[in-house]
């Protein structure tokens, strides 16, 4: 079943004896059924003298007509055209199989930009636009005042001649489409849905440029760690680097960040370990009076492997500290960030006594491996809904005040951490890139 929607304005049914919009569509459509809708001028003009009726019939005798009226007195004011959406989504679900026709040149601009709108968000309906005779306005022709005038014009009609032209058109609304998709695509970018907003464009490939869909593509593939993927899409935005300083680490990070943004704290959490297991590592590398490499033996498939050997033979008090601690022989093994922060430790009361730095990157260090410890075995062992609450409360218990925070850490207090860590020991932060990348892609829309 095919059914016409629309509302009745001032060139309907017949205006200067000729169609009006909706017996064009009548006239080059097969409808089965018409759902008109009248404001309340309308309504009294099909009541005294049923001119609306009377021009369908005369196109279309066999069809079914639905009045709507509305009683709207003043079309003119948007907030009064809600009724209009309310009244086709009721219909448009009571009739599933059904394909919509949308009349988008009747009745007052206002209107017809909601008809437009609507055939826009439904599936299964087409808009249908009527031009004019004259390709322009068509108000020097009266619209019917009687009914005497009524039948003469509908007698008369020019466009029953067999030559008369078909002046409906199909338009694709490509403006309002694109104002539509686009809010749609910079709400998902903001949220940093970039998959999302990747597949708006992808599926209307003529509403943007090439440029959009490589800056989203660029987002895509940097939050899921292939920074150098994205920079072969797409490496600079206006002649300015979208990546300033490219590296895994730094890149991590950020998307290790976007999830504490996000609020997706289990997986927050996972990311965590990696990040403080290079931080300490960029540390230890970074100090003068320890040598990581010392205590290690070169493996294949390990960066850095631990062996009680090395450590006795170059460094045994830390060895005996590192025993104590564990109370039980040290055994090999690859590197632990609880290894770091316990080297850290050791050398805070040798020789990096009385160093502030150090002493800082140790607290933060001590105080992020508990964090670390207690969440990650959550999230690894348990069936938990994970929150901020519940990462404050469970880093409270017995929590050590020595970083000036009470109470445990929120997750937003770790980023902090991490990102005071960054600086003390890289000597530069990481700085929050996605904002910023947000905005050229939302500049690009609309470009």
């Amino acid at each position: 079943m095919r059914i016409l929607f629309t509302p009745a304005g001032d060139t309907d049914p017949v205006r200067g004896y000729r169609d009006g919009a909706i017996l064009h569509i009548l006239r080059h459509y097969e409808v089965d059924k018409v759902i008109l809708f009248l404001t309340k001028e309308m309504e009294e003009k099909e009541e005294k003298m049923g001119c609306y009726t009377k021009g369908i019939y005369s196109v279309s005798p066999k069809v079914s007509i639905t009045l709507i009226k509305s009683s709207i007195t003043n079309p003119d004011d948007y907030e009064s055209l809600t009724v209009i959406q309310d009244d086709f989504a009721r219909i448009y679900e009571e009739n599933p199989e059904a394909e919509w026709l949308i009349n988008v040149s009747s009745g007052t601009p206002q209107i017809k930009t909601v008809m437009a709108l609507l055939a826009l968000d439904y599936p299964r309906v087409r808009a249908i636009q009527v031009l004019s005779p004259e390709h322009k306005s068509n108000r020097r022709n009266p619209p019917c005042r009687t009914s005497e005038e009524l039948v003469e014009m509908l007698d008369c009609n020019e466009d029953d001649q067999e030559d008369a032209p078909n002046r409906c058109q199909e338009p694709r609304l490509l403006l309002l489409k694109k104002h539509g998709v686009s809010m749609q695509i910079e709400s998902l970018v903001k949220n940093y849905e970039y998959a999302g907003a990747y597949e708006l464009v992808r599926l209307n490939p003529h509403l943007y440029s090439d440029m959009t869909k490589r800056l989203i593509q660029h987002a895509v593939y940097r939050r899921d760690l292939m920074w150098r993927q994205a920079n072969k899409v797409i490496s600079k935005y206006k002649e300015k680097p979208l990546i300033t300083r490219p590296d895994d680490f730094s890149e991590y990070f950020q998307v290790m960040e976007l999830r504490e943004r996000k609020k997706q704290y289990p997986e927050f959490i996972v990311k965590l370990s990696p990040v403080l297991m290079e931080l300490g590592i960029k540390y230890m590398e970074k100090l003068t009076c320890f040598h990581l490499a010392d205590c290690c033996e070169k493996r294949r498939s390990v960066k850095y492997y631990v062996t009680r050997y090395a450590l006795n033979r170059h460094y045994p008090k830390l060895l005996d500290y590192l025993e104590t601690q564990l109370g039980n022989i040290f055994r090999d093994g690859p590197l632990y960030f609880s290894t770091i922060v316990r080297i850290c430790e050791y050398l805070q009361h040798n020789e990096l006594k009385g160093h502030k730095n150090h002493e800082r990157i140790t607290c933060i260090f001590s105080n992020l491996r508990v964090v670390e410890e207690r969440t990650r075995n959550l999230v690894a062992h348990e069936i938990t809904n994970l929150d901020d609450h519940l990462i404050q409360k469970t880093t409270a218990e017995n929590w050590n005040n020595s970083l000036g925070i009470p109470g445990g850490l929120r997750a937003k207090d770790i980023i902090s951490l991490l990102h005071e860590a960054v600086r003390l020991i890289m000597g530069r932060d990481i700085p929050w890139s996605y904002d910023n990348l947000n905005d050229k892609i939302i500049e690009s829309l609309y470009c």
